[in-house]
């Protein structure tokens, strides 16, 4: 029941933004909107189901670590 309230209130926002990406022929930002879209729809789905996903600050920590390393080896 949720779900569909929710996915109602995302189609209305489709409606209102679509067409006016569409008229502008901006087809980098509607990809970026479409992606944002996409992965905002995810993140209700999945906090809606209660399903467990990693927290993004292990990517950020992940790719920072090496970057990190590589600084201490140059200025230390």
């Amino acid at each position: 029941m949720v779900l569909i309230f929710f996915l109602v209130i995302a189609a209305v926002c489709v409606v209102i933004d679509l067409p006016l990406l569409r008229r502008r022929r901006r087809h980098r930002d509607l990809l970026v909107w479409f992606m944002f879209w996409a992965a905002g729809m995810a993140a209700v789905v999945c906090t809606l189901y209660r399903i467990k996903v990693p927290s993004p600050l292990l990517l950020v920590m992940l790719i920072y670590k090496p970057v990190n390393s590589l600084f201490e080896a140059w200025f230390y």
